[in-house]
């Protein structure tokens, strides 16, 4: 078992402007910004030049239009200038241009600029680089993946996160990324106990401008609380993919096949899975238990800590079920991981309650 914080990472950092109460809602903003966009292709990285506004920024000269920077772009830039670009960013204008353009007069190679434009129905007005990519770089558009995320949703059983304090839904969008989180509530697995059973959840992860590779990540879970941390994850399942080759039909082709399959997985065998962790038992008392996972040489996994996490497990055991066994021992140790004040200590441990997990199997 482990705790996902992906979600959590969104939640924490969106602005209000790239979070969206509804699947509808994520797409259509996904597909204003597709609408929007320009592309030049195949423009050789020394025709590009930065210029000092007078208002003190730095733009984009490279195809003859004056092209606003973001903050991405700019990083982009300075890397194709072989020059850092936090200390550029702290440099006024006028040096930072001359700086970028001294490293862009011996760049070789060709890129592409993907812009936006403010107003898509004049061809003269002010557009935005969103991202400076090189020739082998393949786009997988967000407004791709909302569009089957508002298929699933229409089909069933897919629907956005539960409610986070603030009402966030876990979908996220904005000019450098996109992120969404759904779950399957009304199928859970293995429905008894006050935990109330496993739920099926999903993330989808992906950028237009190259910050990251599409990702898909597949688990189960016990619980999702208001700040969109996921506890009790299990069964965690990640596809990955660059945006490189024929990454756009891959990518959706990927993420057709991995969400039809799981949505349509049987519930029996999630169930036996974790039936055969709940029978499978480490040792017929405490004593025993240590001296099988200390076995494992889990680093972190002592002996303090595996009788503290068999403590746990007795307090819960409705929940868990006896505690000398792998789903038991493995609750028990992923609620202590929980109250670690430090993440790394606390990745640590739920790494290791994984561990003891696979013994099962």
């Amino acid at each position: 078992m482990t705790t996902l914080i992906n979600a959590h990472n969104n939640w924490a950092r969106r602005a209000p402007d790239e979070r969206f109460s509804s699947v509808a809602d994520l797409h259509a903003a996904a597909l204003n910004y597709k609408n929007a966009a320009r592309q030049t292709s195949n423009l050789p990285a020394t025709r590009l030049e930065a210029k000092a506004t007078e208002d003190g920024a730095v733009v984009l000269n490279g195809s003859m239009t004056e092209t606003k920077l973001t903050h991405w772009s700019f990083g982009q830039l300075a890397k194709i200038a072989d020059a850092p670009a936090g200390y550029l960013q702290d440099l006024p204008a006028p040096l930072a241009a001359d700086c970028l353009n001294n490293g862009l007069r011996k760049a070789g190679g060709k890129v592409n600029l993907f812009y936006k434009m403010d107003d898509p129905t004049e061809p003269a007005g002010m557009r935005t680089l969103r991202a400076l990519t090189s020739n082998r770089y393949t786009r997988i558009w967000n407004s791709d993946i909302t569009r089957r995320l508002g298929e699933l949703e229409a089909e069933g059983p897919w629907q956005p996160a539960p409610a986070a304090f603030d009402g966030s839904r876990g979908l996220y969008l904005g000019d450098r990324d996109m992120f969404a989180f759904m779950v399957d509530n009304d199928r859970r697995i293995f429905e008894t106990g006050p935990a109330g059973g496993l739920s099926r959840g999903f993330f989808v992860e992906n950028s237009e401008v190259g910050a990251a590779s599409f990702k898909f990540t597949s688990f189960l879970y016990e619980f999702v609380c208001g700040n969109h941390r996921v506890w009790g994850a299990s069964e965690v399942k990640e596809v990955r993919i660059r945006h490189v080759g024929a990454a756009d039909d891959s990518a959706f082709r990927q993420l057709e096949a991995e969400l039809v399959a799981y949505a349509n997985a049987s519930a029996a065998d999630d169930e036996l899975k974790i039936q055969r962790m709940r029978r499978y038992t480490l040792g017929k008392d405490l004593d025993a238990v240590i001296d099988t996972v200390m076995g494992l040489r889990v680093p972190g996994l002592g002996k303090k800590m595996i009788e503290a996490g068999y403590d746990r497990a007795e307090q819960y055991i409705d929940w868990y079920g006896a505690p000398n066994t792998a789903w038991a021992l493995a609750g028990g140790l992923t609620q202590i991981a929980r109250d670690m004040p430090n993440a790394n200590d606390r990745v640590a441990l739920e790494r290791a309650s994984s561990k003891v997990m696979e013994m099962a199997f």
